[in-house]
């Protein structure tokens, strides 16, 4: 039986161990929340994470080219990006998702079929830091804006500085 074919076989299993598996990365008072991943609105964070994991499965089976995995690691990183996550423990998933595909399949799997497998997963995972690096840079950049914009009106406030009108610079 090909690899895909297991996958398809064993598919549900598969997306609750990788979910079991992200949601363990939480601390243990919010993966009791987390694990009601049936509640759009109130465990959007469940919810999208377990939509995703099926997405990211979903996109194994089919051999999907490495595009159409970028809206479902999106939507896992971007909720990450935002938390205490290291860069690693962030797009960390990835590999637990490997995990959980190999300890379902190694068995009976062809060990050829699952290395290659494996090797299109850890692919995964370059990507999954690109992301997160652009939603990190996005977050700092935000911050910085805040920043000036903080220290511009304090300035301001305490008449250490005036704006100039456009007009005056025309003259001159």
């Amino acid at each position: 039986m090909s690899i895909n074919n297991l996958l398809s076989k064993k598919r549900e299993n598969i997306i609750n161990k990788a979910f079991d598996l992200i949601i363990s990365t939480y601390p243990e008072q919010s993966q009791i929340f987390l694990k009601g991943k049936n509640k759009k609105f109130t465990n959007p964070i469940g919810y999208n994470t377990n939509l995703s994991v099926e997405q990211i499965i979903d996109n194994i089976i089919a051999d999907a080219d490495l595009e159409s995995f970028l809206s479902p690691l999106e939507n896992i990183i971007q909720i990450r990006a935002v938390q205490d996550f290291t860069p690693s423990q962030a797009v960390g998933f990835i590999f637990l998702i490997k995990k959980a595909i190999y300890s379902t399949l190694h068995k009976e799997a062809d060990s050829n079929e699952l290395m290659e497998l494996m090797s299109r997963i850890d692919s995964l995972a370059l990507v999954a830091f690109d992301i997160f690096m652009k939603y990190r840079e996005r977050i700092y950049d935000i911050k910085a804006k805040e920043l000036m914009d903080r220290t511009w009106w304090l300035l301001k406030k305490w008449n250490i500085v005036t704006e100039i009108d456009d007009k005056i610079l025309e003259t001159k």
